[in-house]
């Protein structure tokens, strides 16, 4: 996270604490003996989402991230805040193999 906050500041980026992951997720890296890091990711319009938490109305007004996502600027800053956490942790074995490559 400090990666994220340090590319979007601290107020774009929240601990929401435990949440359920993918129901399979953790059958398929064990599988592949590979980590496993679970991203949330979503964005709401952020005048209705304000109107819904001076209303205290959020869970009933703001959909999920399974639902109606306001498309941008979510899809970018998603795509960037994957990108950005990727790059925090780069593999030994790739980044050698891509040193060979050059």
């Amino acid at each position: 996270m400090s990666a994220c906050r340090a590319a979007f500041g601290g107020a774009a980026v929240i601990d929401p604490g435990q949440v359920s992951g993918s129901e399979d997720g953790g059958l398929l890296v064990t599988a592949a003996h590979a980590p496993l890091v679970h991203r949330v990711l979503g964005g709401a319009d952020p005048a209705a989402y304000l109107e819904a938490a001076r209303a205290g109305t959020i869970d009933r007004d703001i959909p999920s991230n399974h639902f109606a996502l306001v498309q941008q600027p979510t899809l970018d800053r998603g795509f960037a805040a994957l990108v950005t956490a990727a790059r925090k942790w780069p593999r030994a074995d790739v980044a050698a193999e891509s040193d060979t490559r050059a």
